[in-house]
């Protein structure tokens, strides 16, 4: 078989839909020296992107193939890009990773695509309008049009099938996993270089994720101002993440709580530092309204953090009994449960033994064998 593979949203890598086109890559190359792979990326002509610093797999049966396009993902639909490449590139099966599906092909090239959520349509709210409008074509041109869908939990391909009216046998649940990288970093050497690097306190509760309504910040640190202030002083709060998008009124919420000298925010974590960031925070938060999978809950347990984490969508899928699983919408429990763990080293403990055993049930190369089977049998293979 010849494979195209969709890596269009790995350059920069900050969130986990680029880390799922860039691991998955790499698992593949991992598992599967028959098949042939063409690494593919639609980029804007604007946009430049030094091919070598990816860090895809290059070589033996895998390639690369970079096609610039004259406009951004949203409209390549209308620009017919997804066809031309479709039309210019030789390859049996097409794996699309960025909601960009093409409508109208020759039938002999079997189609698949990823669908990481479908929070567009449950939250519009947390959206741009122009990412709504993106994420809901290829969601539906997947629906009519892919052979093939693969969902990254049960919970994603139950809102497919609810939402949308997707056939469920046309849909392959894949479960992600915490990258190989990600582990317990105990070397003081390095745990200080990043401490120093980030400007982050001795000891701290921890939220990494890109700054957007739906990772529910807010009602984050509406919890923490309801700890007792020494125990905010004894464990400041670090949020790290991406940019995001509609989180202006973000800093006027920290000096209207009156926590301001108790919130750092320590921006983007380098990948090379994210397991030492995770093995210092004494509690992982992340209270997420919605989730199609939740991958910083897993990387957070792969490097012994305890973890609490909403009971909503995908994330009890992931966490199981591993982590304190909240209500995102209840400030009260959510307080309550953090306030409990910071009390107790034993509670603490039990949770980082549990979340190292479940890291260890998810992996990419299990998700990598599954999706070769979707490729197999859309081709005719016998799977």
């Amino acid at each position: 078989m010849r494979i195209a593979f969709d890596c269009s949203l790995v350059p920069g890598q900050q969130g986990g839909v680029g880390q799922y086109s860039y691991q998955l890559a790499h698992a593949l190359s991992r598992i599967d020296k028959e098949n042939s792979y063409i690494l593919y990326l639609l980029t804007p002509m604007y946009r430049e992107i030094a091919e070598e610093k990816l860090g895809l797999p290059d070589g033996g049966n895998f390639s690369m193939l970079m096609k610039r396009t004259p406009v951004p993902f949203q409209l390549l639909r209308y620009a017919g890009a997804r066809e031309y490449m479709l039309g210019s590139v030789k390859a049996d099966v097409f794996h699309s990773n960025n909601f960009c599906v093409p409508r109208f092909r020759d039938r002999r090239k079997k189609v698949i695509v990823t669908i990481y959520d479908i929070s567009v349509a449950t939250h519009p709210e947390c959206h741009k309008k122009a990412n709504i409008a993106h994420c809901l074509a290829g969601i539906r041109d997947a629906v009519k049009y892919a052979d093939a869908i693969i969902s990254i939990s049960e919970h994603t391909k139950d809102d497919l099938i609810k939402h949308f009216g997707a056939p469920p046998e046309k849909i392959t649940v894949t479960r992600l996993a915490a990258g190989p990288g990600f582990r317990n970093i105990m070397d003081t050497s390095v745990l200080q270089r990043v401490r120093a690097r980030y400007g982050l306190p001795a000891k701290f509760v921890l939220f990494i994720g890109s700054l957007e309504p739906r990772k529910n910040i807010k009602g984050l640190l509406r919890a923490y101002s309801c700890l007792p202030e020494k125990m905010q002083k004894e464990f400041p709060m670090v949020i790290a993440g991406g940019r995001g998008w509609l989180n202006s009124d973000i800093p006027g919420l920290v000096s209207e709580l009156g926590i301001k000298d108790r919130v750092h925010f320590a921006g983007f974590i380098n990948d090379e530092d994210l397991s030492a960031v995770y093995s210092m925070a004494s509690l992982f938060v992340y209270p997420s309204l919605y989730e199609g999978f939740g991958l910083p809950i897993l990387e957070a347990m792969a490097c012994g953090t305890p973890v609490v984490t909403s009971k909503t969508s995908s994330m009890p899928e992931v966490a199981g009994d591993a982590a304190a699983l909240i209500d995102p919408s209840d400030a009260d429990e959510l307080a309550f449960s953090m306030r409990q763990l910071l009390e107790s080293d034993a509670k603490r403990a039990e949770l980082v033994i549990k979340g190292f055993e479940r890291a260890k049930m998810f992996s990419w190369e299990k998700c990598a064998r599954e999706t070769l089977a979707v490729y197999r049998r859309v081709a005719g293979l016998n799977a």
